[in-house]
């Protein structure tokens, strides 16, 4: 059910490939031009420019060598954080888990999965923010009644961005049309934070105008 998890984040992509011809899934090289060990990698992918997605590709692989940029990156599964110089690791490879790792500075709206994409698209949100070392993260959402031809066109869509930093996560709605009414923000993860937050904030409002404020405890 990963994939209905991230229809949001998928359909976001989607709305910025079809307004300014950015990429769906992206190639390493496209992102990180300037590390050669990029530019002949074709067993991982991009979404964005901040998922990085490593399959098995091998009938009975129990383990998967996954290129990671130089950066800080985070399991989607499980928050775990791994600080890489520009390094393959290895990582474990079950049957049921594909690894994906969110890219610091990026925050990524999520759904609780339906059995249907029609029956997910009533489901609450789920914002998972992976924190940069300097404590931010951006992301966006574009959303329309998943039905209708030319929602764009006709301007019939809401379209959020999400800013985390100084120790909140904000929600700026650059435009709204009703799309969001009725949905909530039924969860939020953090990753990159020294200890674990203190949340406070209408974790139940409708998405779009949430404020949720992260206090550390110690």
């Amino acid at each position: 059910m990963l994939r209905y998890s991230l229809l949001p984040f998928l359909y976001t992509l989607f709305y910025h490939a079809h307004t300014s011809a950015d990429t769906v899934a992206t190639p390493l090289f496209l992102q990180f031009p300037s590390d050669p060990n990029c530019q002949t990698i074709d067993r991982q992918f991009l979404w964005g420019s901040s998922l990085l997605v490593s399959p098995v590709l091998e009938q009975g692989a129990v383990e998967l060598a996954a290129y990671l940029p130089p950066g800080t990156w985070y399991s989607l599964h499980n928050g775990q954080p791994f600080y890489s110089k520009g390094q393959y690791l290895l990582l474990p490879a079950p049957l049921d888990t594909i690894n994906v790792h969110v890219r610091e500075g990026h925050i990524i709206p999520q759904q609780e999965p339906g059995l249907t994409t029609s029956a997910s698209r009533s489901n609450p949100f789920l914002l998972t923010v992976a924190l940069s070392a300097g404590g931010w993260a951006w992301g966006d959402l574009f959303w329309d009644d998943g039905d209708s031809l030319d929602t764009f066109q006709r301007g019939d869509y809401s379209y959020v961005i999400f800013i985390a930093g100084q120790s909140q996560v904000m929600s700026d709605p650059l435009r709204q049309n009703g799309a969001l009414d009725g949905l909530v923000l039924g969860g939020l993860r953090v990753f990159g934070v020294p200890s674990h937050p203190a949340l406070y904030g209408p974790m139940e409002r409708k998405c779009g105008i949430s404020l949720i404020r992260l206090t550390p405890r110690f």
